[in-house]
C-alpha cells in the first residue's frame, strides 16, 4: 500500500475529492426529471485515470461531503457505500476487460454503464430502505438513469480527450494510452493488484 500511495497520487486524489464535491454540489441542471449533477462524471473520470482504489476512495468521500454540506446528511453513509462501489467497478471492470484484450473504448465504456447502474441500484435501495418503501424506491429511478446515461458520456469523452494529451501519460494511468504488454501487464500502471437530493 505504500508504493501506491506515492505523492503525486495523494495531490491527485486530493484534487478529485474536492473536484467531486463541488460538481456534486454546484453543477446540477435540469434534466426534465429533476436534477443532474456532474459528480458521477469526476468518479468515472478517476477510475480511468487512476484505477478503482483511486475511484473508490475519491468518489466516496467526494460525494458523502457533497450530501452533508447541502444538508442531506441522512444520504451520506448511503452515498460513501454507493458512490465508492460506483468508482471502484468502473475501474476494476474497465481494467479486467483490457487484460483479456477486449479493446480499450469498449471497456471503459462497459464499465461506466456497470457502474451507472450500480449507482441507480443503490439509490433504489437507499430510497427504499429511508421511507421503508419499496414504491418510494422507485421515485429517483428515472432521473438518476439520465444522471447515469449523461456520466458515462461526459466520462468517456472526458478520458479520450485527455488521452491525447501527451504530457499526462506519466502522471496517470490512463487506459486509452498506458500500453498493455503481452503478458497483459500495464506498462506503468501503479494499482494494478489494489485495487436527488444531489446524490
Amino acid at each position: 500500500m505504500k508504493a501506491y500511495f506515492t505523492a503525486k497520487r495523494i495531490a491527485f486524489l486530493a484534487v478529485f475529492t474536492a473536484l467531486i464535491m463541488v460538481t456534486t454540489m454546484y453543477l446540477s441542471v435540469p434534466n426534465g426529471l429533476g436534477y443532474t449533477n456532474l459528480g458521477d462524471t469526476f468518479i468515472m473520470l478517476g477510475a480511468a485515470l487512476f484505477g478503482p482504489l483511486f475511484a473508490m476512495i475519491s468518489g466516496g468521500i467526494g460525494s458523502m461531503l457533497g450530501d452533508i454540506l447541502l444538508g442531506f446528511t441522512v444520504y451520506a453513509p448511503f452515498t460513501l457505500v454507493v458512490k465508492g462501489l460506483e468508482g471502484f467497478l468502473a475501474g476494476v471492470i474497465a481494467k479486467s476487460l483490457v487484460k483479456v484484450g477486449l479493446n480499450r473504448h469498449a471497456a471503459l465504456i462497459i464499465g461506466f454503464i456497470v457502474a451507472a447502474l450500480e449507482m441507480i441500484f443503490g439509490y433504489f435501495l437507499t430510497n427504499a430502505a429511508l421511507n421503508k418503501s419499496l414504491i418510494t424506491g422507485f421515485t429517483d429511478v428515472p432521473s438518476d438513469c439520465i444522471q447515469g446515461a449523461i456520466s458515462v458520456t461526459a466520462a468517456y469523452l472526458l478520458t479520450f480527450v485527455l488521452s491525447r494529451v501527451h504530457a499526462l501519460r506519466t502522471l496517470t494511468d490512463n487506459l486509452l494510452f498506458t500500453p498493455i504488454r503481452k503478458n497483459n501487464t500495464p506498462h506503468d500502471t501503479e494499482d494494478d493488484t489494489h485495487e436527488n437530493y444531489t446524490h
